[in-house]
């Protein structure tokens, strides 16, 4: 079950239904009027659904704090979503001639609203079978031969802005501790509550007051808002010539609730002239008394049933604003400034913007490559660094004992030079030499070869030349 967001979107804008009676002789004249503007709810988007959970049965889906669905009875439960938001507005006169002359109009002063509304798709034909949705080639038949394609039935929902519809200022169609029962909140509640009923499925003309009607054994009535239920259609001809326009069958069921007070010379006329209204037989009727507050003569409707079907003389409901009546709330008047609510839809532009990131990719090569130098050249580092400590190890003896050698000799030379600084200068013979050469043998502690011998040796003799020389 998948409902059509274009046929949904049809039906909104502003509807206006209007019962108009007026005498010939007598200057008699009844006129009663509501008028209903639909707009998207923005909360739409929270909706769910589930197989088994019907909304036309007055049943909704609805998330859980977990995240998960969950079917709820919308009478006894606080919606977070709809499908649109209605804000309406009433309004009656009555102009009585002789021998009364009395003249009255009151209408609620301003609209009354956001009042939250689910569109259930009905798959019922109304006989206790279903209706033929898919294929759309098959669907259900009516007695004027028209193919009923689908069907929305309004479901009130209670949400959390319900609470705060509040009563206009210039209302004077009702006292203000009656408001809430006739278009506030209680309105909604009771409209949830009574809405649908399986027992009058196939009995549209049963009252729903019919408790209340001359007793008050089971308390006040309980006024409802208007119920519709929309048939989009196509006649067969429409069907085989392919044409892809739809009509709309409408059908209103609203009883308009007056409850005058017995001080009100309007609680003495109603009864007279609901009996010439009714036996005029002209569509429109008045119904009643009601039980309202504790008095089962009180409350009178005016019975506003329209279906598109069987027109009346008397009863008309217009997709559209009447001249002189109310046409569009305060919250409508942002898309009737911008001259209507749809929205275009452009291409993307083929033209895009062009960031240069040049700079940026050099900057990022260049730290790249600088970065790889300096690992490169770390990991270089590090191999030399183990190859000269692999080579220490292996020949560290060797380099001290040359270190040893070569401070031994210029030890040796300091030595001697402060000897022959310090002691007379005597011939020296052969045992000198052969002390040096014993010196030098000994501290031949250099490991060098047979070159560094031989060089240790010349040193030695000119170091004895220099010696005898001085002598």
């Amino acid at each position: 079950m998948i409902k059509n967001n274009t046929r949904i979107a049809s039906l909104l804008g502003t509807w206006t239904g209007t019962t108009h009676l007026k005498t010939d002789i007598g200057n008699y004249e009844l006129m009663a009027y509501f008028v209903i503007h639909i707009m998207p709810d923005p909360m739409r988007g929270y909706a769910c659904s589930l197989e088994d959970c019907l909304e036309v049965n007055n049943q909704a889906c609805m998330w859980n704090d977990r995240g998960e669905k969950e079917c709820r009875d919308i009478a006894s439960t606080l919606m977070d979503w709809s499908d649109v938001s209605a804000f309406m507005y009433f309004g009656a006169k009555i102009d009585v001639g002789f021998p009364f002359n009395k003249h009255r109009a009151e209408d609620t002063g301003g609209w009354v609203g956001p009042i939250n509304i689910v569109m259930a798709q009905d798959l019922n034909d109304g006989q206790g079978s279903r209706l033929t949705l898919s294929p759309p080639q098959q669907p259900q038949q009516d007695d004027d031969a028209a193919v009923v394609l689908d069907r929305y039935v309004s479901r009130y929902v209670q949400t959390p802005s319900t609470e705060y519809i509040r009563m206009p200022a210039n209302c004077t169609l009702v006292r203000e501790e009656d408001f809430r029962k006739i278009a506030g909140d209680e309105a909604v509640k009771q409209t949830t509550e009574g809405q649908y009923d399986p027992d009058s499925s196939n009995n549209g003309n049963r009252d729903p007051y019919e408790k209340y009607l001359d007793t008050c054994e089971n308390g006040d009535v309980k006024p409802m808002l208007p119920l519709f239920q929309f048939d989009f259609v196509k006649k067969q001809g429409g069907v085989d010539d392919g044409s892809e326009n739809e009509a709309i069958e409408v059908k209103l069921n609203y009883k308009l609730m007056t409850m005058p007070r017995k001080k009100d010379y309007m609680y003495d006329i109603y009864p007279k002239i609901q009996n010439r209204v009714n036996r005029a037989g002209l569509g429109f009727h008045i119904s009643g008394p009601y039980c309202y507050g504790n008095d089962p003569k009180r409350g009178y409707s005016f019975d506003m049933n329209f279906d598109s079907r069987d027109p009346k003389k008397m009863l008309k409901l217009e997709h559209a604003c009447v001249e002189g009546l109310p046409c569009t709330p305060p919250a409508a008047d942002l898309y009737v400034l911008s001259k209507g609510s749809s929205i275009d839809v452009k291409p993307v532009p083929d033209s895009a913007a062009v960031v240069d990131v040049s700079p940026l990719i050099y900057i990022s090569l260049v730290l790249c490559i600088l970065c790889g130098t300096i690992v490169h050249l770390f990991r270089q580092n590090q191999k030399l660094r183990s190859r000269l400590e692999e080579r220490s190890g292996s020949g560290g003896d060797v380099f001290h004992g040359d270190n040893n050698c070569h401070e031994n000799v210029e030890n040796d030379g300091v030595l001697l030079m402060e000897t022959m600084g310090n002691t007379p200068y005597q011939a020296m013979g052969e045992e000198p030499l052969s002390t040096l050469e014993e010196n030098g043998g000994a501290g031949s502690c250099c490991v060098g070869g047979d070159d560094e011998g031989d060089e240790t040796v010349e040193r030695q003799e000119e170091m004895q030349n220099l010696l005898n020389g001085t002598e």
